[in-house]
């Protein structure tokens, strides 16, 4: 900023009343920007704030309520180490708190319930770093369609944990043989032993690569996969692939009862699928109503109808006489007649049809079960199954219901529910205005000044007509203007 400082200051002891044309604004206007560093290649949100029109009496109200925040620029980029743009969000992203998924969908949780610090004893680096996450979070989610939101999502994960946190989107990233990799992201997580310590008393000892797999879903949404490449996920040997487990993140889209639309909350849910428990989760037999007459006596009249609901019953005659003989359809029968009904008296447990026979499900589970720790060696005994040689376009497809992954505890016990985060744009625009109230006036105005200077700039080279294009070039050497003085009140020499 000091080199910033001494641009500004010979700028701006010049007088206002000297021509402004093209080329003098555009040389100051560069070397302050390249002074000012990364945030120049961001842009600024106008944050709700009112624009000011240049070409009349300034109306800046010393009585801001909302700091304009840098526009992250979304780039698939982040999902790579080692570029410009993963390195300007991972440092935005470092103060978000958590060792994991589910701690900082809780810290964020947290900065948006709680109430802001009193004004000035707020934390810059904190409240910027959580309103940008908020921000950017919530466009990925609402501004795209579904395959892009899961594409940048990645990205955006990989860049949240930092380090050598990746977004997987080839499969050499991960040395994959033979089919697709079915993980998105391979993610630095801390290592329970080690989420005592402090940043400075960590090493990469204490973290570990956790393979990630990331559906995001509507309200009611079923998780599915191929089949071979999960199966294969587990026999490749290959170092890159870190774990011989993968966690997969679901993240439901709410909505409200009766309406199809997102509420903007989103419902975050984790589970873990492993050899020793691939059985009970993909493909597991499911377990189905046994269907048989039994006899009763009718306590209101009835209609004799054929079954629609569930499939094992479906065209089935609801009645039979008591001695098992035809009743027509449509034929009412009084209260108090003794009849058969058919309704369900039992269940059977029946294996996904698409993905096992019969007899290979049997087998298998019976080799599973003999096995504490199911090695790569019997686990390959998946590749002789139906879904595995599947002829179908996209081969066979696996599937897990919300009701089953709503409520599945994981390997290390714990719940695969992790939290809830509203991102409704109203909610989000009031915690940013409360938070701002917390900030340091000048460090507001820094961003705000900022902002305009940027906006002005683009309307004076692009959007401004002749008439007003010097009422505009004078506006941004105002805003330049504060901004000097804002960054000499806080930053002293």
């Amino acid at each position: 900023m000091s080199d910033l400082r001494e641009i500004l200051k010979e700028e701006y002891d010049k007088t206002l009343k000297e021509v402004i044309d093209p080329t003098s604004l555009l040389e100051m206007i560069e070397e302050a920007m390249d002074a000012i560093g990364n945030f120049s290649s961001t842009g600024y949100a106008l944050a709700e704030a009112e624009q000011n029109d240049p070409t009349e009496e300034s109306t800046r109200s010393e009585d801001v309520t909302v700091i304009r925040r840098p526009v992250i620029k979304i780039t698939e980029l982040w999902g790579k180490t080692e570029n410009g743009d993963r390195e300007i969000m991972e440092s935005l992203m470092r103060n978000i708190e958590g060792p994991t998924v589910e701690a900082k969908i809780q810290s964020v949780k947290a900065f948006v319930d709680q109430q802001a610090p009193p004004p000035g004893e707020g934390d810059i680096a904190m409240i910027m770093s959580y309103l940008i996450f908020l921000d950017t979070f919530a466009s990925i989610i609402s501004d795209y369609g579904a395959s892009v939101t899961g594409f940048l999502f990645e990205a955006f994960l990989a860049a949240l944990f930092g380090g050598t946190s990746i977004q997987v989107d080839d499969p050499e990233d991960v040395g994959a043989t033979g089919s697709l990799p079915i993980e998105d992201n391979q993610l630095r997580i801390q290592l329970q032993r080690s989420r005592g310590k402090e940043d400075g008393e960590l090493s990469e000892e204490d973290f570990a690569i956790v393979p990630y797999s990331l559906k995001v879903l509507r309200k009611g949404g079923i998780v599915h996969g191929s089949y071979k490449n999960l199966v294969d996920f587990f026999l490749d040997p290959a170092p890159q692939r870190k774990s011989d487990s993968i966690v997969y993140l679901i993240v439901i889209k709410d909505a409200d009862k009766g309406t199809k639309g997102w509420n903007g909350k989103l419902d975050f849910y984790e589970f873990t699928i492993t050899r020793e428990n691939f059985l009970n989760l993909i493909g597991a037999p499911k377990q189905i109503p046994v269907f048989t007459y039994e006899p009763e006596t009718l306590t209101q009249q009835m209609t004799q109808r054929l079954l629609k609901k569930p499939k094992q019953a479906r065209n089935m005659p609801h009645f039979k006489t008591i001695d098992g003989g035809d009743i027509e359809v449509g034929t009412k029968i009084p209260r108090g007649t003794e009849v058969l009904r058919y309704k369900p008296t039992a269940t059977q447990d029946v294996a996904s049809a698409k993905l096992f026979s019969a007899e290979e499900y049997e087998r298998i589970r019976g080799e599973f079960s003999s096995e504490a720790d199911i090695s790569r060696q019997v686990f390959a005994a998946l590749k002789d199954t139906k879904g595995y040689g599947s002829k179908v376009v996209g081969g066979a497809q696996w599937s897990i219901s919300p009701t089953v992954y709503r409520n599945l505890t994981n390997p290390d016990g714990s719940k695969s529910y992790k939290g809830t985060l509203d991102l409704n744009p109203e909610l989000l625009k009031t915690k940013a205005e409360e938070y701002t109230q917390s900030l340091n006036g000048s460090i507001v105005a820094i961003f705000n000044a900022l902002g305009d200077l940027s906006e002005n700039i683009n309307k004076y080279f692009i959007g401004a007509k002749d008439q007003n294009r010097k009422a505009i070039g004078l506006q941004a050497k105002k805003d330049a203007d504060i901004l000097k003085n804002e960054v000499n009140t806080v930053i002293k020499t």
